[in-house]
């Protein structure tokens, strides 16, 4: 239905980011423990741990490196990000 269109699919980009934080600290949604037993982790946690944001986008041409940030992404960072994004996607293009 797209190529009847006469859209090109090559120039679909996907993104998405990521935080890493530097205290070691693992989402818990992103990874499971498997046991025959619950083993009952109670784990302390500050509030606002120091952490790292990855910002990375993906077509069928290749990935872009990843922005790395320690600013908390807001409506104005991600702008940034995005014209730094379109500007080197410019560059590997010439």
């Amino acid at each position: 239905m797209i190529d009847n269109e006469g859209f090109d699919v090559v120039c679909i980009w996907f993104t998405d980011e990521a935080h890493f934080h530097l205290n070691g600290f693992v989402n818990k949604q992103n990874w499971r423990f498997w046991g025959s037993e619950n083993p009952h982790l109670c784990e302390e946690k500050p509030l606002h741990s120091p952490k790292v944001t990855a910002w990375v986008a993906v077509c069928s041409r290749g990935i872009i490196n990843p922005f790395f940030m320690r600013e908390t992404i807001s409506s104005k960072r991600y702008i940034i990000i995005l014209e730094q994004f379109v500007s080197t996607q410019l560059a590997l293009e010439d």
